[in-house]
């Protein structure tokens, strides 16, 4: 069995080399398989050799409209809805990596801003000894 990435599937269709495409799902994903001129091919992440699964028939059929396939069948022979989850990586607390890029994008609209107004031709200057002496007298008051 061939084994093709996307961009070799999408030539390989658009050339004409794919007689059938064919949904089929194994334990609780879904991965592609077509019928070409040189045999039966699957679908494989890009720079990998591993399937390229789907969990969601959906995105699936979105991608195979994407790519230009207007039939294709389903096989649910081996489907295993409650599989799904198995042998599938756990993802860190996206909450928290959310909230860092979030601060760190606040961060940086500040610092943007900030040099922004220090290139501005119109901006005033204040001497350092100036801004103390004006911070020192506020404080005095």
């Amino acid at each position: 069995m061939h084994k093709l990435d996307l961009d070799a599937f999408r030539t390989t269709l658009e050339t004409g080399g794919i007689l059938s495409v064919s949904l089929v799902a194994q334990g609780g994903a879904f991965h592609v398989e077509a019928e070409t001129r040189r045999g039966d091919a699957v679908l494989t992440k890009s720079r990998s050799t591993v399937l390229r699964e789907f969990r969601n028939v959906q995105r699936a059929t979105l991608l195979l409209r994407e790519l230009g396939v207007r039939e294709f069948s389903v096989d649910t022979k081996n489907w295993r809805p409650e599989q799904a989850d198995i042998g599938r990586a756990t993802r860190p607390d996206r909450a928290a990596v959310l909230r860092e890029a979030l601060a760190a994008a606040e961060i940086q609209r500040s610092l943007d801003a900030a040099i922004k107004q220090a290139d501005d031709p119109n901006t005033v200057w204040v001497a350092h000894d100036d801004l103390f002496d004006a911070i020192e007298a506020d404080l005095a008051n």
